[in-house]
């Protein structure tokens, strides 16, 4: 009788008081959170030795390389959301859910620029997805949870609350806005994950930028999420609009000049382009897009990323220390402008040359081949070393050998945010690499 009262109490449920809130929240939507597996495959020496690999006769071995991250079903047919970061260079995608299962997933679609990407699941049924909130409403000090695989401690749970929101952030080279702070522990290992609501809602999805940052979390709106995610969805890369100007950073000097705190000067603007349409000149300095304070040139393509291909978008500007408006449309990017616009970018202008003119360089060709025509000067392609004459013989490993070829691969290689040109100085192949966001 004893033995069955004392078997009795250790099967007892858990308390009501026990199954609080947020014990709930977490219930509701942990069976969509998975844990992502990326394996990216290098190929290395497996000799250290230098001689040999000077003088050759070292072997290559394949090495799998495993990035760890998270990610959670927003679509019961299977599609899940991450971080672009977590799968940028897998080759083989692993997702696994709490119930033990595990499942290959394939990559639809990456927002490289704002670190999102989509995943399918390679099973043709069901599968449960996450309860989805707003971020339009949230509430500076409302509970958070985090649900993710940190230092690959599967399905952990942090709790925290908005510490902050609209939170720039500027990490590893890269700027991102409009983030949501927490105090919710967000690791390695977290990226991609959810963050909830204490209704079980998401309504972010953790973004493990700062390392370092003891004690603050940060996640992406789950309303630009989601919209970045269905387009992903549906076409497997944001659409791309041209403005047709560049801008930079307003620096002190210029501020004062121009009568403005913050915001973006324009360096230069294309004819027949949205922008000069727009009105807009060189020495502009954009301050706000649809009302929404610009901060320097990095919010600006921030701001402007997202708009819908077609919308007309309202630009405060300050000119002669006068604030005036200016209306640009959005227009499509095609693959002649993305040229233009990686020129702009890299300084790096290339030429097609026929086979005979590459003979005559030095280069045993028998077809055409793209050269390096022009590098601007203290631009992002002089300080990777590239020089005039330098042949260009593929983009992101798309072999590339006329104009059109490096167009079409200039314009691909935005979607993945990255450019990295084979380039070919005499006998020596070399790669340079260029970031596009």
């Amino acid at each position: 009788m004893v033995a069955f009262l004392f078997l009795a109490t250790l099967t007892t449920a858990p308390s009501a008081a026990r199954r609080t809130p947020l014990v709930l929240a977490v219930e509701r939507a942990r069976p969509a959170v998975v844990n992502i597996n990326a394996e990216e495959v290098v190929r290395a020496f497996a000799s250290d030795d230098p001689w040999q690999l000077f003088f050759g006769g070292g072997r290559i071995r394949d090495q799998v390389r495993t990035s760890l991250g998270s990610g959670f079903v927003f679509d019961e047919r299977g599609y899940v959301l991450t971080n672009y970061h977590v799968v940028a260079r897998g080759s083989r995608i692993q997702v696994s859910f709490d119930d033990g299962s595990d499942y290959i997933a394939r990559v639809v679609g990456t927002d490289p620029g704002g670190d999102l990407a989509v995943l399918k699941i390679q099973v043709d049924r069901k599968f449960p997805a996450a309860p989805l909130g707003a971020s339009s409403d949230l509430m500076l000090g409302e509970p958070t949870i985090a649900i993710g695989n940190p230092f690959g401690l599967n399905q952990s749970v942090s709790m925290g609350v908005i510490s902050a929101l609209h939170r720039p952030v500027h990490a590893e080279g890269r700027s991102y806005y409009d983030f949501i702070q927490t105090d919710a522990s967000i690791n390695p290992g977290n990226s991609g994950g959810p963050l909830l609501n204490a209704d079980g809602n998401v309504i972010g999805v953790c973004s493990a930028v700062l390392a370092t940052g003891q004690g603050i979390g940060f996640a992406i709106p789950i309303d630009r999420a989601l919209r970045v995610a269905k387009e992903l969805q549906k076409s497997g890369a944001l659409a791309e609009a041209w403005w047709g100007f560049d801008a930079d950073s307003l620096d002190k000097e210029a501020a004062a000049a121009l009568g403005a705190k913050t915001g973006a000067l324009v360096t230069s603007v294309e004819d027949n382009s949205p922008a000069s349409a727009a009105g807009l000149r060189r020495g502009d300095a954009i301050v706000r897009v649809e009302g929404s304070p610009v901060r320097d040139a990095d919010e600006l393509r921030f701001l402007l990323r997202d708009v819908p291909l077609g919308t007309r978008v309202l630009l405060g500007v300050v000119r002669g220390k006068k604030e005036i408006e200016a209306r640009i449309s959005a227009t499509p990017l095609t693959a002649e402008r993305a040229q233009g616009v990686f020129e702009s970018r890299t300084g790096l202008t290339v030429a097609e040359l026929s086979a005979r003119e590459a003979r005559s360089a030095g280069y045993d060709v028998s077809k055409p081949v793209l050269a390096v025509h022009e590098v601007s000067r203290n631009s992002a392609a002089a300080r990777a070393g590239l020089r005039r004459g330098d042949l260009v013989r593929a983009v992101n490993s798309a072999e590339v050998d006329t104009m059109m070829d490096f167009q079409k691969a200039i314009a691909q290689a935005r979607k993945s945010g990255r450019a990295v040109l084979l380039v070919q100085r005499g006998y020596r192949l070399q790669e340079f690499g260029f970031d596009l966001g």
